[in-house]
């Protein structure tokens, strides 16, 4: 590989590396892959939805010779999906460049290494973030103790590696919390450590949780936030706009046995309160397993479906519109399922997967470092046309 440059290098992450992302982040997830891109109605750094939520009401039945209803109009408001900034970043030391203009298998390996890692890190990032509800919280944090690991409601979402900040749930403060600190291990299910010399952690207690360092309240918005009856969305609050709502049925907190009546209920109150259909239903392994076993105990068929990409689901024969499928996904939140319009879902994007070059190179220098780095970028946001076209059955049983 005589003659190497940077330019050159900048050609491999280009051609050999763009492409394969692009595609992996489209197919390799269950719920991403599904939902639709959308890059029309850009206004400026935002997106234009229009919603019509009222009628004509200027109708009416009247006597012979009676006076005519008062004339109506249909009812419009507009809603702004904001961008939400996503990256991924590479850096190559000098000696593994310099290795391309003698060894270039060597180098490529060393590349592959770094770009195929950072397709999988992006990827599993934008799945997670598509189930949560934008404020990038990972977990939950238990009252105070006494100790020197951090008890939490879940480690699900934790990696060992992971940079993470402990903040005030509420204001994001860090008083008492933790700024910038690394996981160092995974104790449990619900405790995990940190690399910080701090002996112990009695101050942090169940008004804080735990995000990606530098991410609360920057992640692209989920499900979690969008099937939702309280909580205001792309700018427009259910206080002041209460058809601007999902349908939330839960069990107040306590799980209960999952059934088809629990499910045919959301069902119905999607189609009776939108102008939407149930597409699909998505869910944890723990409440897929759930509901496989009840099948079981009940003598039912277990049917599935073929989706996109190879994967396979139950089918659930209740939809007006035929079979909807049960798709257990490793980021969904546990004992929910969240039934929804897909078709009223989208992912509103600015800018596609690609590299940084504004500057005319995709690898740059680290200044001050034997190194050169590379960033992957992508403008987008999950956003709704139809808030009450989404359902989310809370608090079933898992097993």
């Amino acid at each position: 590989m005589a003659g190497t440059t940077l330019t050159t290098l900048d050609a491999i992450l280009k051609n050999q590396y763009l492409g394969p992302i692009r595609e992996q982040l489209n197919n390799s997830c269950v719920l991403y892959s599904r939902l639709e891109k959308n890059e029309d109605n850009v206004v400026g750094k935002n997106f234009t939805i229009p919603l019509h939520y009222g009628r004509n009401e200027g109708v009416g039945a009247r006597a012979e010779g009676g006076t005519l209803p008062t004339a109506g109009n249909q009812q419009y408001k507009e809603c702004i999906v904001p961008m939400r900034y996503q990256y991924g970043r590479i850096q190559l030391t000098g000696p593994t460049i310099k290795a391309a203009k003698t060894n270039e298998g060597a180098f490529l390996r060393a590349v592959d290494s770094e770009m195929r890692g950072l397709e999988r890190d992006m990827k599993a990032s934008m799945n997670r973030q598509a189930y949560g509800d934008g404020t990038g919280a990972l977990a939950v944090c238990a009252d105070a103790t006494d100790a020197t690991s951090i008890v939490v409601n879940s480690t699900a979402k934790l990696r060992v590696g992971m940079p993470v900040d402990i903040m005030v749930t509420a204001t994001g403060a860090s008083t008492a919390g933790v700024v910038g600190d690394t996981v160092a291990s995974i104790e449990s299910a619900t405790e995990f450590t940190l690399t910080t010399g701090v002996t112990t952690y009695a101050s942090i207690d169940s008004t804080f949780s735990v995000y990606v360092s530098g991410s609360r309240n920057k992640e692209m918005m989920g499900l979690s936030g969008i099937v939702s009856a309280t909580a205001t969305l792309q700018g427009l609050a259910v206080a002041t706009y209460p058809w601007w709502k999902a349908t939330v049925q839960d069990n107040s907190a306590t799980n209960r046995p999952i059934s088809d009546t629990i499910i045919q209920t959301a069902i119905d109150a999607l189609e009776a309160n939108s102008a939407g259909m149930a597409t699909a239903m998505y869910t944890s392994f723990g409440v897929r397993r759930a509901y496989q076993a009840m099948l079981n105990a009940t003598k039912q068929l277990v049917n599935t479906q073929e989706l996109q990409g190879g994967y396979k689901a139950i089918s659930y024969l209740g939809g007006s519109h035929g079979s909807i499928p049960i798709i257990a996904d490793k980021d969904a939140p546990a004992n929910k399922i969240f039934v929804v319009d897909e078709n009223e879902l989208s992912i509103y994007r600015l800018a596609d997967f690609d590299w940084m070059q504004e500057d005319g190179a995709i690898l740059s220098r680290v200044s001050g470092y034997d190194a050169y780095e590379a960033v992957l970028y992508v403008y987008q946001e999950l956003g709704t046309s139809m808030r009450n076209a989404h359902v989310l059955i809370g608090d079933i049983a898992e097993v």
